[in-house]
């Protein structure tokens, strides 16, 4: 199968973006003549160029930008053979709709599959990983598309600035606190606090966020007597990326990021709570997660209405030995 053009809606989320990326992945080697066009939103277009089998990548401006139609007539203008939606939402299909693509992939239901001339239906809802999510749907016009594993590329330019931001010789240990889907999925900052305390004895410690998460890093400050090199607001996409590639071990939340860490075969400890890892955590051969499941888990609540017992169960001690033990100490 030999197509013109392939034009991929990418997820809203970063996580989802990334375990999108080994289905992708095995589409380009099933169909190596086919360009892979990746329509992404903004904060994560560099996303594209850390993946090799994307051609190109065509940021997308946020609701209520007045570029973004621009940006999406010009899509609908092209001559693409396919277009897959990968989100499930009816505006996601609706953007892309009508275009000069004569096969449209995307999940059915949310009254968008008019649009579409390939719309399964649905998996049971929380049955499966979400790389097999996304792999089963390509898989609808790939039959022998099977997922690859995600190697980012990194360009030399983003290895220099992460040299320069953070150029420690000895083990760096990144920290990442904040969950921009929110606070539900946040260990609290006084545990944070004293954990950098602790992991200072193994290493420098490097905080990693967004600049959406200062509130959290003054918070988390706050709840230590350490000093670790703040590295917040500060790293584009591709530039984190290769900060990921100098860490010795990064401890997170469950966040987006961290499915980039392991992608990279970054030793990860992840913090799961009201969110489920049968079905979201990072896929990498270093990954550690701790998670203890409690009676109302997993929730998918953005903030907790009661005790938060699902991170609160997750201890400073037993997140010091996870981190000693990705580390191999």
């Amino acid at each position: 199968m030999s197509a013109r053009g392939v034009l991929v809606r990418a997820p809203n989320w970063l996580g989802d973006c990334i375990m999108a990326m080994p289905a992708l992945a095995g589409l380009k080697k099933a169909d190596p003549d086919a360009r892979l066009t990746l329509a992404i939103h903004e904060p994560f277009a560099a996303l594209g160029g850390l993946a090799p089998f994307v051609d190109e990548t065509v940021p997308l401006p946020g609701q209520g930008d007045p570029r973004r139609g621009e940006v999406l007539r010009g899509l609908r203008r092209r001559d693409f053979d396919t277009l897959i939606v990968l989100p499930n939402s009816f505006r996601s299909a609706w953007d892309m709709w009508p275009g000069s693509a004569k096969r449209r992939l995307g999940y059915g239901g949310s009254l968008r599959s008019f649009m579409l001339t390939h719309a399964p239906a649905r998996p049971l809802r929380h049955s499966l990983h979400q790389t097999e999510y996304f792999a089963r749907l390509i898989g609808t016009l790939y039959p022998n598309a099977a997922p690859c594993a995600f190697e980012p590329s990194i360009p030399e330019e983003a290895r220099n600035a992460a040299a320069k931001l953070a150029p420690g010789t000895g083990p760096l240990i990144g920290v990442g606190f904040g969950a921009s889907y929110g606070s539900a999925k946040m260990w609290p900052a006084e545990r944070f606090g004293a954990l950098i305390e602790r992991l200072s004895a193994l290493g420098e410690v490097v905080l990693l966020g967004a600049q959406g998460d200062r509130a959290v890093e003054q918070a988390t400050l706050a709840a230590t007597k350490a000093r670790p090199l703040s590295l917040v607001g500060r790293t584009p996409l591709d530039v984190l990326a290769a900060v990921f590639e100098r860490l010795a071990a990064y401890v997170t939340n469950d966040t987006g990021p961290m499915h980039l860490a392991a992608a990279l075969g970054t030793p990860v400890v992840c913090l799961f709570g009201p969110t489920s890892p049968d079905e979201t955590r990072p896929l990498g051969a270093h990954v550690s997660v701790l998670y203890h499941r409690p009676d109302c888990a997993p929730c998918w609540r953005r903030d907790c209405p009661t005790d938060h017992r699902c991170m609160a169960a997750i201890t400073v001690d037993e997140t010091l030995g996870a981190v000693k033990d990705v580390m191999r100490l």
